[in-house]
Protein backbone atom coordinates (compact mmCIF):
# COMPACT_ATOMS: atom_id res chain seq x y z
CA UNK A 1 0.00 0.00 0.00
CA UNK A 2 1.51 3.36 -0.92
CA UNK A 3 1.74 5.98 1.71
CA UNK A 4 0.98 9.35 1.26
CA UNK A 5 1.82 12.09 3.44
CA UNK A 6 -0.54 14.90 3.28
CA UNK A 7 0.50 18.56 4.34
CA UNK A 8 -1.32 22.27 3.29
CA UNK A 9 -4.56 20.92 4.42
CA UNK A 10 -6.17 19.62 8.06
CA UNK A 11 -8.17 17.24 6.12
CA UNK A 12 -7.60 13.94 3.67
CA UNK A 13 -9.05 14.99 -0.26
CA UNK A 14 -12.07 12.54 -0.97
CA UNK A 15 -10.30 11.68 -4.11
CA UNK A 16 -7.21 10.19 -2.21
CA UNK A 17 -9.26 8.88 0.50
CA UNK A 18 -11.35 6.77 -1.27
CA UNK A 19 -9.08 5.44 -3.09
CA UNK A 20 -8.80 1.78 -1.46
CA UNK A 21 -4.55 1.13 -2.41
CA UNK A 22 -3.67 4.73 -0.42
CA UNK A 23 -2.43 4.78 3.28
CA UNK A 24 -3.01 8.74 3.78
CA UNK A 25 -2.03 10.64 6.67
CA UNK A 26 -1.89 14.33 7.16
CA UNK A 27 1.06 16.39 8.52
CA UNK A 28 -0.20 19.43 9.55
CA UNK A 29 3.53 21.08 10.17
CA UNK A 30 5.64 20.04 7.23
CA UNK A 31 8.92 19.62 9.78
CA UNK A 32 7.69 16.71 10.72
CA UNK A 33 7.74 15.23 7.41
CA UNK A 34 11.10 14.15 7.48
CA UNK A 35 10.75 11.72 10.98
CA UNK A 36 7.64 10.57 9.22
CA UNK A 37 9.05 9.58 6.06
CA UNK A 38 11.62 7.60 8.00
CA UNK A 39 9.05 5.24 9.39
CA UNK A 40 8.93 2.85 5.91
CA UNK A 41 11.38 1.82 3.22
CA UNK A 42 8.28 1.45 1.07
CA UNK A 43 7.31 4.41 -1.80
CA UNK A 44 6.10 7.43 -0.51
CA UNK A 45 4.29 10.41 -1.59
CA UNK A 46 4.39 14.09 -0.50
CA UNK A 47 1.25 15.87 -1.29
CA UNK A 48 1.63 19.78 -0.63
CA UNK A 49 -1.17 21.82 -0.99
CA UNK A 50 0.19 25.80 -1.71
CA UNK A 51 -1.69 29.32 -2.49
CA UNK A 52 1.74 29.70 -4.16
CA UNK A 53 4.76 27.89 -4.98
CA UNK A 54 8.27 30.07 -4.44
CA UNK A 55 11.83 28.79 -5.10
CA UNK A 56 12.29 28.02 -0.74
CA UNK A 57 9.57 25.45 -1.77
CA UNK A 58 11.85 23.81 -4.28
CA UNK A 59 15.11 23.54 -2.22
CA UNK A 60 12.61 22.12 1.31
CA UNK A 61 10.83 19.28 -0.81
CA UNK A 62 14.20 19.00 -2.96
CA UNK A 63 16.34 18.13 -0.34
CA UNK A 64 14.05 15.54 1.13
CA UNK A 65 13.52 13.73 -1.86
CA UNK A 66 17.54 13.54 -2.41
CA UNK A 67 18.41 12.58 1.35
CA UNK A 68 15.02 9.97 2.05
CA UNK A 69 14.97 6.83 -0.53
CA UNK A 70 11.43 6.44 -2.40
CA UNK A 71 9.67 9.92 -1.99
CA UNK A 72 7.98 12.12 -4.57
CA UNK A 73 6.52 15.43 -4.32
CA UNK A 74 3.41 16.24 -5.56
CA UNK A 75 2.39 20.01 -5.49
CA UNK A 76 -1.02 21.51 -5.55
CA UNK A 77 -1.27 25.44 -6.03
CA UNK A 78 -2.54 28.30 -7.20
CA UNK A 79 -0.06 30.16 -8.49
CA UNK A 80 3.89 30.49 -9.32
CA UNK A 81 6.29 32.29 -9.15
CA UNK A 82 8.16 33.61 -12.11
CA UNK A 83 11.59 32.31 -11.01
CA UNK A 84 9.84 28.74 -9.99
CA UNK A 85 8.11 28.68 -13.55
CA UNK A 86 11.59 28.94 -15.03
CA UNK A 87 12.95 26.23 -12.97
CA UNK A 88 10.23 24.00 -13.69
CA UNK A 89 11.13 24.28 -17.28
CA UNK A 90 14.59 22.61 -16.42
CA UNK A 91 13.96 20.33 -12.83
CA UNK A 92 11.94 17.43 -13.06
CA UNK A 93 11.99 16.81 -9.43
CA UNK A 94 8.04 17.54 -8.46
CA UNK A 95 5.22 16.64 -10.16
CA UNK A 96 3.17 20.34 -10.11
CA UNK A 97 -0.67 20.76 -10.73
CA UNK A 98 -2.67 23.41 -10.72
CA UNK A 99 -5.49 23.69 -8.16
CA UNK A 100 -8.21 23.50 -10.17
CA UNK A 101 -6.86 20.27 -11.81
CA UNK A 102 -7.16 18.83 -8.07
CA UNK A 103 -10.03 16.34 -8.75
CA UNK A 104 -7.31 13.95 -11.37
CA UNK A 105 -4.76 13.95 -8.11
CA UNK A 106 -5.55 10.04 -7.32
CA UNK A 107 -5.04 9.59 -10.70
CA UNK A 108 -1.77 11.30 -11.35
CA UNK A 109 -0.64 9.72 -8.74
CA UNK A 110 -1.52 6.48 -9.93
CA UNK A 111 0.16 7.12 -13.37
CA UNK A 112 3.25 7.95 -11.93
CA UNK A 113 3.40 4.75 -9.87
CA UNK A 114 2.77 2.90 -12.96
CA UNK A 115 5.87 4.45 -14.17
CA UNK A 116 4.20 7.57 -16.60
CA UNK A 117 5.54 11.17 -17.04
CA UNK A 118 3.71 13.70 -15.25
CA UNK A 119 4.08 17.28 -16.44
CA UNK A 120 2.30 20.71 -15.44
CA UNK A 121 -0.01 22.28 -17.78
CA UNK A 122 1.36 25.48 -19.70
CA UNK A 123 -1.92 27.25 -18.70
CA UNK A 124 -4.07 26.94 -16.13
CA UNK A 125 -7.56 25.88 -16.61
CA UNK A 126 -10.55 27.68 -14.45
CA UNK A 127 -13.52 26.55 -13.65
CA UNK A 128 -16.47 28.09 -16.01
CA UNK A 129 -20.58 28.16 -15.65
CA UNK A 130 -21.56 29.67 -18.42
CA UNK A 131 -22.83 26.86 -21.31
CA UNK A 132 -21.83 26.71 -24.80
CA UNK A 133 -22.77 25.86 -28.35
CA UNK A 134 -20.75 23.36 -30.11
CA UNK A 135 -21.04 22.81 -34.18
CA UNK A 136 -19.31 21.63 -36.77
CA UNK A 137 -16.59 23.66 -38.26
CA UNK A 138 -16.38 26.37 -40.92
CA UNK A 139 -12.92 26.33 -41.30
CA UNK A 140 -12.04 24.50 -44.98
CA UNK A 141 -10.76 21.48 -42.39
CA UNK A 142 -14.05 21.04 -40.79
CA UNK A 143 -15.11 19.20 -43.98
CA UNK A 144 -13.12 16.04 -42.64
CA UNK A 145 -16.05 16.26 -40.00
CA UNK A 146 -18.15 13.29 -40.68
CA UNK A 147 -21.55 12.39 -40.26
CA UNK A 148 -24.70 14.29 -38.89
CA UNK A 149 -23.07 16.58 -36.12
CA UNK A 150 -25.96 18.99 -35.58
CA UNK A 151 -25.50 22.34 -33.33
CA UNK A 152 -25.13 20.77 -29.69
CA UNK A 153 -25.23 22.53 -26.00
CA UNK A 154 -22.88 21.97 -23.82
CA UNK A 155 -21.04 22.43 -20.20
CA UNK A 156 -17.74 23.06 -19.72
CA UNK A 157 -15.52 21.28 -17.00
CA UNK A 158 -12.95 23.89 -17.28
CA UNK A 159 -11.41 26.21 -19.78
CA UNK A 160 -8.35 28.33 -20.32
CA UNK A 161 -6.70 30.45 -23.13
CA UNK A 162 -5.30 27.50 -25.30
CA UNK A 163 -8.16 25.26 -24.84
CA UNK A 164 -11.40 23.36 -23.03
CA UNK A 165 -12.95 20.17 -21.36
CA UNK A 166 -16.54 20.42 -21.97
CA UNK A 167 -19.62 17.98 -22.66
CA UNK A 168 -22.16 17.14 -24.72
CA UNK A 169 -25.65 15.13 -24.17
CA UNK A 170 -24.53 12.61 -27.13
CA UNK A 171 -21.68 10.77 -29.02
CA UNK A 172 -21.37 13.20 -32.28
CA UNK A 173 -17.86 14.45 -32.33
CA UNK A 174 -14.68 12.13 -33.20
CA UNK A 175 -10.69 12.55 -32.35
CA UNK A 176 -9.26 15.28 -34.98
CA UNK A 177 -13.14 16.93 -35.16
CA UNK A 178 -12.75 20.85 -36.19
CA UNK A 179 -15.59 22.20 -34.37
CA UNK A 180 -16.97 25.92 -33.87
CA UNK A 181 -17.83 26.56 -29.99
CA UNK A 182 -19.43 29.86 -29.16
CA UNK A 183 -19.98 30.67 -25.62
CA UNK A 184 -20.48 34.00 -22.87
CA UNK A 185 -16.94 34.86 -20.98
CA UNK A 186 -17.23 35.72 -17.39
CA UNK A 187 -17.22 40.02 -19.01
CA UNK A 188 -20.57 38.78 -20.75
CA UNK A 189 -18.97 39.02 -23.73
CA UNK A 190 -19.89 36.61 -26.89
CA UNK A 191 -17.01 34.47 -27.98
CA UNK A 192 -16.77 32.45 -31.05
CA UNK A 193 -13.56 29.75 -31.59
CA UNK A 194 -12.62 27.24 -33.60
CA UNK A 195 -11.19 24.27 -32.28
CA UNK A 196 -9.87 20.60 -33.09
CA UNK A 197 -11.14 17.65 -30.68
CA UNK A 198 -7.77 16.31 -29.19
CA UNK A 199 -9.45 13.37 -27.06
CA UNK A 200 -13.13 12.18 -26.67
CA UNK A 201 -14.73 10.20 -23.79
CA UNK A 202 -18.10 8.63 -22.97
CA UNK A 203 -19.52 8.98 -19.55
CA UNK A 204 -21.89 5.84 -19.05
CA UNK A 205 -23.00 7.39 -15.40
CA UNK A 206 -24.13 11.01 -16.75
CA UNK A 207 -24.66 9.64 -20.26
CA UNK A 208 -22.82 12.34 -21.79
CA UNK A 209 -19.77 12.83 -24.55
CA UNK A 210 -16.45 14.30 -22.85
CA UNK A 211 -15.01 16.45 -25.31
CA UNK A 212 -10.68 17.89 -24.84
CA UNK A 213 -10.87 20.70 -27.41
CA UNK A 214 -7.85 22.74 -28.25
CA UNK A 215 -8.29 26.28 -29.48
CA UNK A 216 -7.26 27.13 -32.99
CA UNK A 217 -8.51 30.99 -33.99
CA UNK A 218 -10.49 33.05 -31.51
CA UNK A 219 -13.27 35.59 -32.53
Amino acid sequence: MTQIFITGTQKIPNQLKNEKTFNCTVIENPYNLRAALHGTNEEKIIVVFLPFLEIRHFDIYSYLQRTIPNVKTFFVVNELSSSMKIKLKTHRDFVVLWKTEEANLANDILAYLEGKSLQLREDKREPHENKAMLSPSLLPLGMENKGFQPIMGGSFENISVNGSCLKIKAPFYSKKDFVSLTYQNKAGEYVSIEGQVRWTKWNEGEQSQELGVQFLTQG
